[in-house]
């Protein structure tokens, strides 16, 4: 199938998958961080790895430095000048931090709430390459029966596989007590003959040949997604997903302009307008005496993406009450809502702490 087909069809399906599918609004909601024990220890040292042969310990610094929630830096991190300082004083290997105890006795005298320490558990990579064949069709019978005369040929293929694992703790400098201990892993597997597959909807596509890494690469890239899946879980960080709105007043006495008012509100939400949206729907809320569900339910989905979570289950509760049988929309804000603001309070609490 030639491109011109290919991208045919891919608009065609996306026209579909569009036209089927009812309108959505991006809501942005706050997680706590998943180690939760780190929002009062905010000071923290990294020491060298063990083993780091593919510069781990730095990478997690370096992502942990320039970690910024509401473009404030989330955490302190100490030299790693002074910490080397200390371990020289103190006569100690690097080796000897995932001991607890000595982690806290030098987190300790450098100012430290936390120690991460760890250990490079295996970094390998290999590269290697075969032949394939292949064949061409140079020339088809005219009857259109199949092809008459091929070219048989042969092209290299390259081929890495990568693997890293690491051992990573956190030591509370206070107790010496493990805060958080976990094997980290990430592999890499690329064959520049086989053709990478990106997905459409309904079609699959083949992209072409992979651009694969060199072993170096691989290592590189494995070390540095470990340290971002470390640091995410250490920090409360913003989520995304859509939620569907409900495209009609329900009410078979609403008016025409009633509809229309409710129409021009939903297109002002598509261009992100929330602050013309929500008069319009506060207008809609009055001259329905607060009937429909459909009103309500939309002006409650404004109010959680403009981060108004508690106004939100309000409305959400209001159309909730309005309905005679389950409106799936409303069915899953309402199971949805309480959450959020659950987690919201926790990451507030965890961002506010000492």
């Amino acid at each position: 199938m030639n491109n011109t087909i290919k991208l045919g069809l891919l608009t065609l399906v996306v026209s579909i998958l569009a036209t089927g599918c009812a309108q959505k609004v991006r809501i942005k909601a706050l997680n706590p961080a998943e180690v939760g024990e780190m929002a009062s220890k905010k000071k923290v040292a990294i020491s060298n790895f063990k083993d780091d042969t593919v510069g781990l310990s730095g990478k997690i610094e370096a992502q942990i430095s320039k970690q910024k929630l509401d473009k404030q830096r989330y955490f302190t991190v100490l030299s790693r000048k002074d910490m080397a300082k200390v371990i020289s004083e103190q006569k100690l290997q690097s080796s000897e931090l995932m001991d607890e105890a000595t982690s806290a006795k030098v987190g300790k005298l450098i100012g430290a709430q936390a120690i991460i320490n760890g250990e490079i558990a295996s970094a390998n990579a290999e590269s290697s390459s075969y032949m394939e064949d292949r064949e061409k069709c140079l020339q088809y019978y005219k009857d259109g029966s199949g092809c008459a005369r091929y070219r048989y040929y042969k092209v290299k293929c390259d081929t890495t596989q990568a693997t890293v694992s690491a051992n990573i703790n956190i030591v509370n400098v206070e107790t010496g007590a493990i805060i958080y201990g976990d094997t980290l892993s990430k592999e890499y597997s690329a064959d520049s003959c086989k053709a990478g597959k990106s997905s459409f909807g309904l079609i699959t596509m083949d992209t072409g040949p992979k651009q694969i890494l060199s072993k170096k690469q691989a290592l590189n890239r494995l070390a540095s997604a470990i340290a971002a899946e470390f640091v995410y879980k250490l920090t409360p960080n913003y989520v995304y997903f859509s939620v569907g709105l409900i495209e009609a007043i329900e009410l078979e006495d609403a008016t025409d302009a009633q509809n229309k008012k409710f129409e021009v509100a939903l297109q002002y939400i598509k261009a992100a307008r929330y602050d013309k949206s929500k008069k319009l729907l506060q207008g809609l809320m009055d001259e329905l005496d607060g009937k429909s569900y459909a009103v309500a339910y939309v002006y409650g989905v404004i109010y959680e993406a403009t981060g108004d979570f508690d106004k939100a289950k309000e409305l959400y509760i209001v159309a909730d009450d309005l309905t005679v049988e389950p409106v799936p929309e409303i069915n899953l804000a309402m199971n949805r809502i309480d959450g959020l603001i659950e987690k919201r309070d926790e990451a507030r609490k965890q961002m506010n702490a000492k």
